[in-house]
């Protein structure tokens, strides 16, 4: 859906509360077209679509908690790593296997240096 003017409400999902997945896609697809806006009614509007998406997204796609490690192990996929590339990163061969696998946690300065490798605040792997 490409950007809207101000006057193309017509397109858009209403905002009411979305029952199921063809209503999910449309407010998508609707907060997409509305995204870069940040004053005015469909600010207001992007906003309030927002509350409702997250709302359907946490009762149909919840997320489990996950580990430090987990997620670790999820970055290393997205980026293309293998075990091998974190050794001096987070230490020798056998310790990145030994967080790998659960046997060690990460400490403190694993998470720094492990956040700024991935670009991403050191809570993440708390």
């Amino acid at each position: 859906m490409p950007a809207l003017k101000e006057c193309d409400y017509n397109d858009l999902y209403p905002l009411k509360i979305i029952k199921n997945n063809r209503d999910y896609k449309l407010a998508l697809k609707s907060l997409e077209a509305v995204f870069d806006k940040t004053s005015g009614n469909l600010a207001e509007y992007a906003e309030t679509l927002t509350v409702l998406i997250e709302h359907y997204e946490s009762e149909h796609f919840p997320m489990k908690d996950s580990n430090g490690v987990e997620i670790l192990k999820f970055l290393m996929t997205q980026n293309g790593l293998k075990q091998k590339d974190l050794v001096g990163i987070v230490g020798a061969k056998s310790s990145v296997s030994e967080i790998l696998n659960g046997k060690r946690s990460l400490n403190l300065q694993h998470i720094k240096t492990l956040a700024d490798k991935f670009n991403v605040k050191p809570a993440t792997f708390i």
